[in-house]
């Protein structure tokens, strides 16, 4: 890594139209295929060595988890932005007071969770009468020890946010795949070793820990001999208060969507469909964890271009589109080869509608996917209300439409519900707005695409039960979608394969 001080400097600092945004979008996008792939893996061996009952009880308890752990987002993110824009003026003193509030916030929320969680994990579970007393009472445990685990996974999304903000993302991605490979591998060893739930939320403490010490190191490495100082100033904690509020809203739209509907199924449809449900889910929702995860970069880089008087079109066109191939391409995938997928990742789980449902799910997750540009770019241009209004009305229309679903048509009708999640395409409305980019703009960047999204809803249909014909589509239109990509962003190899000037060395 480099010991240099940030500067406003536009290459070395993201503020270029290109190299650092694509070469940090590949560090992300590199990272989350990996960890992407061992989390998909992790599947079909949880399911055989758990059984699908106990494997809907470790997935209501992974998304309490999940859900706790969103609350850090607010933090997180004014950390990354925040810290950005001081840096960014080379502003130290500035910087101190944002580490300041930003850590001493972090500890307070995470010893509060952690609290939490231990006095009012049986009590979460209780209401599940569709679950046995078995098991809501391991749940419930399971819960309590969870607490550990979200405490310490707060602490370290928030030294993430500061590495961000450092420009660190090959760093941060190399963490968080060690963490990934430990917390995945370890997991399917406990559950073959015999252990159940409350065993492998036990494991997932230790990995949060251990992780936690790792990027304490990088953090602290990355402030030596910037002569920081810690000072707290009223102004600065109300302004970044006042954003983490806006953002955490946001986020609990967000993660109401993508946890609270387990609770939702599990109660309405029991342990067993839940199961079935979590594993559709947690396939699909990784083409949201890959794209979002390639643009993420565009919150520091566009705090920095707002700075320094940058224009933004051209970056922000280059994240649409890093977006919209990943989203897409990954959504025609899980389509059209929907009964390969699920014999392969989802074994038990292969009846007619079980393959009907992630059908279902691939194409609703691939077009909800494409807000990732809008919502980070509000977070940038000081749209985080606008993105809580949306997120936020999104989760609750989305819950109420997988509760109805669930009751009156069981599994295909909550997997429909999602649906609903796709009002907040009106985040990629407001952003545009925000940057003064005409949405018809952003209707021609997408053409394609979307396109090749339609040719794929009629050929996933005519090819169906011919494997060898759906992997030959599958293949010409990947090929196509990055031809299309390297068209308008690969003139220049070297940016497009992050082998520009690097931010660490």
């Amino acid at each position: 890594m480099s010991n240099d001080t940030p500067s406003p400097s536009l290459d070395g600092m993201g503020g270029g139209q290109g190299p650092s945004l694509l070469r940090n979008g590949l560090y992300n996008v590199g990272g989350a295929t990996v960890r992407g792939a061992v989390g998909l893996l992790t599947i079909p061996f949880l399911i055989r060595f758990l059984g699908i009952r106990e494997y809907g009880v470790w997935s209501l308890v992974y998304a309490v988890f999940a859900l706790m752990t969103m609350s850090e987002a607010g933090i997180s993110v004014a950390a990354s932005v925040f810290l950005s824009k001081d840096l960014a003026r080379n502003d130290f003193r500035e910087a101190g007071r944002t580490l300041t509030f930003i850590l001493s916030s972090a500890v307070l929320l995470s010893a509060a969770l952690g609290v939490f969680l231990w006095n009012v994990g049986p009590l979460i579970v209780r209401p599940l009468s569709a679950f046995g007393i078995a098991e809501r009472a391991d749940a419930g445990h399971a819960l309590q020890i969870a607490g550990f685990a979200v405490s310490a996974f707060i602490l370290q999304r928030t030294l993430v946010g500061v590495e961000q903000a450092f420009n660190r993302y090959a760093a941060i991605n190399a963490l968080e795949l060690c963490q990934s490979v430990l917390a995945n591998v370890g997991l399917v060893v406990v559950a073959w070793l015999g252990g159940r739930t409350i065993d492998m939320m036990k494991w997932q403490v230790f990995v949060c820990a251990l992780l936690l010490a790792a990027h304490c190191g990088v953090v602290l490495w990355l402030l030596r001999s910037k002569g920081l100082r810690f000072e707290w100033s009223k102004s600065k904690a109300r302004q970044i208060f006042r954003y983490n509020l806006a953002t955490w809203t946001a986020t609990l739209g967000s993660a109401a969507f993508g946890q609270c509907d387990r609770f939702i199924v599990g109660g309405v449809l029991g342990a067993p469909v839940l199961g079935i449900y979590s594993a559709i889910i947690n396939i699909t929702s990784k083409i949201n964890s890959f794209s979002a995860t390639a643009v993420q970069p565009l919150v520091p880089s566009l705090s920095r271009d707002l700075v320094l008087d940058a224009p933004v079109e051209g970056r922000i066109r280059q994240a649409t589109h890093v977006n919209a191939l990943i989203a897409i391409e990954a959504g025609i995938f899980l389509y059209v080869l929907a009964d390969w997928v699920m014999q392969v990742l989802a074994p038990g789980a292969t009846a007619r509608e079980h393959i009907l449902g992630l059908k279902i799910a691939a194409i609703i997750y691939a077009l909800y996917s494409l807000n990732a540009p809008g919502f980070y770019i509000l977070f940038s241009v000081g749209g985080a209300r606008t993105n809580a209004a949306v997120t936020l009305s999104s989760g609750v229309v989305s819950l109420a439409l997988i509760l109805m679903g669930a009751r009156y048509f069981g599994l295909l009708g909550a997997l429909a519900g999602n649906a609903g999640y796709l009002g907040t395409f009106l985040l990629v409305v407001a952003g545009l707005r925000k940057t003064g980019i005409a949405l018809s703009r952003y209707l021609q960047w997408m053409a394609f695409p979307l396109l090749w999204l339609a040719i794929a809803l009629i050929a996933g249909t005519m090819l169906q039960g011919h494997l060898l014909w759906q992997t030959v589509f599958v293949i010409v239109q990947a090929a196509l979608l990055i031809l299309w990509f390297l068209r308008d962003h690969g003139k220049a190899p070297g940016i497009v394969f992050g082998i520009g000037r690097p931010s660490e060395s």
